[in-house]
């Protein structure tokens, strides 16, 4: 049956009537329109607000150094586009080794704009690791990300370890010494666990990033319960567990860990389309914990990227789409954040971390 359905998927959209599946077969659309091609745009005559630049100067928390191409010329198109859009400062994350190497050689170039972040070698065990991360730390890396665990164990890690693994402690405690602040991800959106089935509401996402047919990984509170107890160990580190710590769906959760460990932030990057399908109590939350968020991209570094994130942040527009933010068909509305909020979370936050 899930093979049929599966079927049923990639070849029509799968959830119409069956009046509706006549309509399309007799329009032609039926064996044609694949769900994954289907962009719609707004037909809603309705206020839409254009912002060119973030509203307040911003530091970008969560960028992925690019792998390819002519370095040289991708850090003048990033700064570029920084400036065009108000951003002060990136985050910028480039692994270890000799990859490191070679991103530090051009991007270290810009250290007042570009802010070098190296990763984990945990493939020959914690105290290899600890030994490359002075190494990069020499070479100008100011903190540690993104340091990702799905549930199968910490990328790279041999022996498999998660975060709160006794033998990650004495490299946690180094980065208090060091001062060096942590970004993580643990788990992955709740609907990646869930049945890939008729009642899953981000099924077209979340299908290309399933998580509910690994049987020998940990769930995801499962994988939250690794972070709390890493960060409740080490109350001297500096934990920004990324893209809302994976807990949109539930963004209590969320705000129950930020309540105890005042140790923890959170970025919001890759994560804004999911917000702003709920952007009324999402609001709520991010104003109620305006103190503890960053703001985070994580999606290259277009100019149409960065401003479909502030049209989501700033304004109160309704039913829009922003492809380059979002994986879903969900509509988008605007969360429309105070601007008290959006100074702490685009910029003031971000100083307390870089600052510890």
């Amino acid at each position: 049956m899930k093979n049929l359905l599966f079927l049923l998927f990639f070849s029509s959209i799968m959830f119409l009537s069956h009046a509706q599946q006549r309509q399309m077969k007799e329009l032609g659309l039926e064996d044609k329109l694949l769900h994954k091609d289907y962009t719609p745009k707004s037909i809603f005559k309705i206020p839409q607000t254009r912002i060119l630049k973030a509203k307040y100067p911003a530091i970008d928390m969560h960028m992925h150094a690019p792998r390819g191409g002519n370095l040289d010329s991708a850090a003048i198109a990033l700064l570029k586009n920084m400036d065009e859009t108000g951003i002060q400062k990136t985050i910028l994350f480039c692994g270890t080794g000799k990859e490191f190497d070679r991103l530090a050689a051009v991007f270290g170039k810009h250290s007042d704009r570009i802010e070098l972040w190296c990763g984990f070698d945990l493939s020959a065990g914690p105290a290899p690791a600890l030994v490359e991360l002075e190494r990069c730390v020499k070479l100008g890396a100011k903190g540690v990300g993104e340091i990702s665990d799905k549930g199968d164990g910490l990328r790279g890690s041999k022996p498999t370890m998660h975060i709160d693994d006794p033998r990650m402690d004495f490299i946690l405690e180094k980065l208090a010494d060091l001062k060096l602040p942590m970004n993580i991800h643990v788990g992955d959106p709740k609907w990646m666990y869930e049945p890939m089935d008729e009642h899953n509401d981000l099924l077209f996402e979340a299908l290309y990033y399933r998580l509910d047919n690994k049987n020998d990984i940990l769930d995801l509170p499962g994988m939250i319960g690794t972070l709390e107890r890493a960060v409740k160990k080490h109350p001297r580190t500096t934990f920004i567990a990324c893209h809302f710590m994976n807990q949109t769906y539930d963004l209590d959760q969320l705000g129950k860990m930020l309540d105890k460990y005042p140790n923890l932030f959170s970025d919001v990057s890759q994560r804004e389309a999911y917000v702003a399908a709920i952007p009324r109590f999402a609001k709520q939350f991010m104003e109620k914990y305006a103190d503890r968020l960053v703001y985070g991209t994580d999606q290259g570094y277009s100019l149409s990227m960065y401003r479909n994130t502030f049209h989501i942040w700033e304004t109160l527009d309704e039913h829009f789409y922003a492809w380059d933010v979002s994986n879903t068909r969900w509509p988008l509305s605007g969360l429309g954040l105070s601007d008290a909020t959006l100074k702490k979370f685009y910029r003031e936050n971000a100083l307390k971390i870089l600052r510890k």
